[in-house]
């Protein structure tokens, strides 16, 4: 309905990092009367193949060039996700006719980008306005594919258990002037990216700084 964000895929499947930018996107986006529905996060190989058959070996137009056996779409690796509206963006009163509508897309985009998201509408070949991920590892999977090999061993680095007897602070920012709490030694954090000396990383639903040495 209007004036509500539409949730439809599980989160929890999502990389830490994007699942965090997501709710970003989500927050700035009520801000300004923008409202989503969130319809696809990850997918497996067989969803993947599912939809490479349309407008293929299925009736219907086609939607993606990534077959699921070559894990060539971001969906697969959890760092994307797709969105339609769910705003009356034309001003006719109804928000049924304004789902794929481009300018919508386009406010989208022009916030995700601010967040650090790539958007699928700039793409030069096959756009996909619906289309946002984590530019990180670039427009396509092919460094993925090449760093990790398989997506199990890409999710492994999703998380990671404190090595560390008296435990590790979790600080407010990377500056270390704020403390948190304490993670307790042998507890499991969400790794959302590393720089530097430290990790951004996700405990007990509280975003926070930690020394990834530690980790």
């Amino acid at each position: 309905m209007q004036g509500k964000h539409d949730i439809r895929i599980d989160r929890s499947k999502l990389h830490p990092q994007l699942n965090y930018k997501l709710g970003l996107l989500l927050k700035k986006c009520k801000k300004k009367g923008i409202y989503l529905i969130v319809t696809e996060g990850f997918r497996s190989k067989e969803q993947q193949d599912m939809l490479y058959a349309k407008g293929r070996t299925v009736p219907g137009n086609i939607v993606t060039n990534a077959r699921g056996s070559s894990y060539s779409s971001q969906h697969q690796w959890g760092i994307a996700f797709d969105i339609a509206m769910n705003y009356d963006i034309d001003g006719d009163g109804k928000v049924s006719d304004d789902t794929w509508n481009i300018k919508g897309f386009q406010r989208v985009a022009k916030i995700a980008k601010s967040i650090g998201l790539g958007w699928g509408g700039d793409w030069k070949s096959f756009k996909d306005t619906p289309h946002f991920y984590l530019k990180k590892w670039g427009s396509t999977t092919a460094k993925l594919k090449q760093q990790y090999g398989t997506f199990e061993n890409f999710k492994n680095t999703w998380s990671a258990s404190v090595d560390r007897g008296m435990g590790l602070i979790l600080w407010k920012d990377a500056l270390k002037t704020k403390k948190i709490l304490r993670i307790p030694n042998g507890e499991r954090v969400q790794v959302l990216y590393t720089k530097l000396w430290y990790a951004k990383v996700k405990y007990q639903g509280k975003y926070g700084f930690v020394n990834k040495k530690y980790i």
